[in-house]
């Protein structure tokens, strides 16, 4: 018997998903949004860790992979980043401060007393942090 396979929740707000069917436009059709999390090491939240750091790329989904349908495009999500995943939103951003994508979890723990905990990230320009891929603060 076939154990139940979970996929994440995730909200993908308007704004994300326009500026995603613009991005994912020249792509191959198999190729979806990878949405991935990594807890602990330097964290975007300040490090520490009970940071979570999440990214997006471009990619196709692999086997073990957990395929969620947007409208027009596949989140595509790996095994080990699923319980960092579920309960994300992306978002799209544009400021004087900060654009890009930013991705929060709500249902993460919240900060500690260091700031350290939690979850947090964003790929686009950063003002802050010299562009790239940064916490968007």
């Amino acid at each position: 018997m076939m154990a139940s396979v979970v996929s994440p929740h995730v909200e993908v707000r308007p704004a994300a998903v326009e500026q995603v069917r613009r991005l994912i436009a020249g792509q191959r059709p198999e190729i979806g949004v990878r949405v991935y999390a990594q807890a602990g090491g330097k964290g975007c939240c300040g490090g520490g860790a009970g940071a979570v750091e999440f990214g997006m790329a471009f990619a196709k989904a692999r086997g073990d992979d957990r395929v969620i349908p947007v409208d027009g495009f596949s989140l595509v999500v790996d095994p080990a980043s699923v319980p960092l995943v579920d309960g994300a939103v992306i978002d799209y951003v544009e400021g004087l401060q900060e654009s890009g994508f930013r991705i929060t979890n709500p249902t993460l723990p919240e900060p500690d007393e260091a700031g350290r905990a939690g979850g947090c990230g964003s790929c686009g320009s950063n003002e802050a942090n010299g562009g790239g891929c940064g916490c968007g603060h």
